[in-house]
């Protein structure tokens, strides 16, 4: 059953790289529900799919993450980790959003996921030059492989999953990695002709007419790189309106997250505004605008990952611009999302660290400027020893 939207919603976090070893032990998994709830605590996000491919759960469509070749959850073998948390959440009053890392389906180290099972899903770069560092495509030492969002076989794989997902006795689904991994793909000749049936025009000269890289592999606009940024935008939105489908057909809230980074987001191909916001950038088309997908979402979270909290610390430590602090982000979110949906401002524990009051901050910016607060990642609450600090922060 879906649920009324919090106004004050305290979201944790649990990402089951990070944490399925340890909540393997039914003791830590009812030792980390209590100390949520008495932290204050109102949502848990429950990793479904992570960001190699692998569910966390027995999926007709992909493999378990017990069988992942590094070895690392076997103790999760032939069992669920989405419904042991699931049900244990919802037994102490919790809502719970199931997470679904959607275009990455494997990993380049361990050479795991279905993205080896099916080579020509896998996102094409622009050059030989960019792939070997961009194959991950996250930052410079991730090694997600990604796949091309327009590929026919790959959209019903995630629609597959989700479906799946949806089937749970959860609250909501969260698309993460709901993107391309960067500027550089998908280069792929799909990507190329179904370009060129969206603009009417052949292109003569590939993928030169999109951008051409420099020595460092800055990008410089072609002639049709606007028309190619909206493009790729509106692929990813198209693909959330199919996946809007299947959770809403299940009576769940839809819910999205990315990067507050908005000016810089189009290297990733989303366009998380409002179909209503004016993108006024010098790689934003005129018509930019019919690629925005908030209004398709029931709730959106934005990462504010940055350790500054206010405007004036980020202008004080010579910050880029004022989006590069929480208090900045959250500004530049609520503009861009222009109250299309809700909107709750996400945190990365890891940027407080040894700042527990500076944390405690940035959870007050959150709360005072969006919907509540997003809490990345669990892991931290528990390396720092941090859940008496939150519970003294969420009161």
């Amino acid at each position: 059953m879906a649920f009324t939207f919090n106004e004050n919603a305290h979201v944790l976090w649990v990402d089951f790289e990070a944490n399925g070893q340890r909540l393997a032990d039914p003791h830590e998994q009812e030792r980390l529900i209590s100390r949520a709830v008495d932290a204050g605590i109102t949502h848990v996000v429950i990793d479904a799919k992570i960001p190699f491919g692998m569910t966390t759960y027995p999926s007709a469509y992909s493999g378990h993450v017990a069988d992942w070749s590094n070895g690392w959850f076997t103790s999760w073998e032939k069992r669920d980790f989405l419904k042991e948390m699931t049900t244990l959440a919802k037994q102490n009053g919790l809502i719970v959003w199931a997470n679904v890392n959607v275009f990455s389906e494997g990993t380049t180290l361990s050479k795991d996921g279905n993205a080896y099972d099916h080579p020509d899903w896998h996102v094409q770069f622009y050059s030989d030059a960019v792939a070997s560092e961009s194959n991950a495509a996250e930052y410079s030492d991730a090694d997600t492989i990604f796949v091309n969002p327009i590929n026919p076989d790959v959209m019903n794989q995630e629609l597959n999953i989700i479906r799946e997902v949806a089937t749970y006795d959860i609250d909501g689904v969260v698309l993460d990695r709901c993107r391309y991994p960067n500027i550089y793909g998908d280069f792929s000749a799909l990507s190329r002709q179904t370009f060129e049936r969206y603009i009417g025009e052949k292109i003569t000269t590939w993928p030169q007419d999109i951008m051409t890289l420099g020595a460092d592999k800055s990008v410089q606009f072609g002639p049709y790189f606007a028309k190619w940024i909206e493009w790729r935008a509106l692929n990813i939105k198209q693909f959330v309106q199919k996946a809007r489908d299947v959770v809403k057909a299940s009576g769940l809230t839809f819910a999205n997250y990315t990067g507050s980074w908005y000016p810089l987001y189009f290297h990733e191909g989303v366009n998380w505004a409002s179909e209503t916001y004016k993108a006024d950038y010098e790689w934003a088309s005129e018509t930019y605008g019919v690629s925005g997908l908030a209004e398709q979402l029931d709730v959106m979270m934005t990462g504010c990952y940055y350790p500054e909290v206010t405007i004036s610390e980020a202008r004080a430590h010579n910050r880029p611009a004022d989006w590069y602090s929480v208090e900045g982000a959250i500004d530049l979110s609520l503009d861009v999302i222009q109250n299309a949906t809700p909107y709750i401002g996400g945190l990365f524990l890891k940027d407080y660290t040894d700042q527990p009051e500076q944390f405690q901050r940035a959870i007050a910016m959150c709360k005072q400027k969006s919907r509540g607060v997003m809490l990345f990642d669990t892991i931290y609450l528990e390396q720092y020893g941090w859940w008496d600090v939150l519970k003294a922060a969420l009161k």
